[in-house]
């Protein structure tokens, strides 16, 4: 176990500085003169691309790095799986770069879409870190060992923080004024709902049976009320 733990530890300062290489990446792409080739492989222009667009994909990356690592050195202290690892990572790179990628060239000024962008961000990240802020402390109470948590935000949904996860990725997406960004936060919603929910799913209702049951009869899934 103490192997475990240690491994463990080491993915998540490999986490931290991977996500914090690939949010280097994505400013010198915007900013750096010296990243002026990366401009012709990809026949766009990031250099003249609008400035408070790349000062919001890049302010929404830092924000992503802060939570990230909390999340992971502090919120949620468990084994990491290497498979869950090295999806991280995927997921890591996409938005550090591939939202950058999509909307750092975009010269459209900024306007009514971007604020309903930056407050989905905004209350998404709220959403996916409060709750789990929320369970943290319920769980640090023995009195608490070995019970479901389904209070605070979890009230609203069994999986809020995946929902705040959604959101986010959305607001992020709308600040690109790309089209084809919305890809992004439509796979994260079917991994949501076709791997990652079932899974968990299966694992609680094992854990935690009849208290289960009824959280999930009473409470929606991922989206508060609708499903």
């Amino acid at each position: 176990m103490h192997g475990i733990k240690e491994n463990s530890n080491l993915l998540r300062i490999l986490w931290f500085l991977i996500n914090g290489i690939f949010l280097l990446i994505g400013y010198l792409i915007c900013f750096d003169e010296s990243f002026i080739w990366f401009d012709s492989i990809l026949n766009v222009d990031f250099k003249n691309g609008n400035f408070y667009r790349k000062c919001c994909l890049l302010i929404f990356g830092l924000t992503m790095f802060i939570r990230m690592n909390l999340t992971t050195f502090y919120l949620l202290r468990r084994k990491i799986q290497i498979d869950e690892f090295f999806g991280v990572i995927v997921a890591y790179f996409t938005y550090q770069i591939g939202f950058v990628l999509f909307g750092g060239w975009n010269i459209t000024p900024i306007g009514m879409l971007d604020y309903i962008g930056i407050l989905l961000f905004l209350v998404g990240s709220y959403l996916n870190t409060y709750s789990e802020m929320q369970r943290k402390r319920f769980k640090k109470d023995p009195d608490n060992k070995g019970k479901l948590y389904t209070l605070g935000l979890f009230r609203f949904a069994r999986h809020i923080n995946y929902f705040g996860d959604v959101c986010w990725v959305i607001g992020w997406a709308i600040i690109t004024h790309n089209i084809w960004s919305g890809l992004i936060p439509i796979a994260l919603t079917l991994g949501f709902i076709f791997f990652f929910i079932p899974e968990l799913s299966s694992y609680l209702d094992k854990k935690y049976t009849e208290e289960y049951a009824d959280w999930k009869n009473n409470t929606k899934s991922l989206f508060p009320y609708i499903y």
